[in-house]
């Protein structure tokens, strides 16, 4: 998987699982110490968070950082 598809694919993830546990951007920042604007270029695949990041997501989320990663 190539770097810009990465990025879009873990943007889309974010987003859904976001909004799966009725989160705002900015409320997603908040509990992670973000700028919501950070967490808006991630789910438009503009950049990505660090691994630490991830693995706080994926806790948030109850899921595992893979789930993050895949289609």
């Amino acid at each position: 998987m190539n770097d810009e598809k990465l990025k879009n694919q873990l943007g889309a993830n974010i987003a859904a699982y976001r909004k799966r546990v009725g989160l705002t951007q900015v409320g997603l920042a908040e509990k992670l110490n973000y700028s919501d604007k950070a967490v808006s270029k991630w789910e438009r695949g503009e950049s990505m968070p660090d691994v630490l990041t991830l693995i706080q997501l994926a806790d948030l989320f109850d899921i595992t950082v893979n789930d993050l990663l895949v289609d």
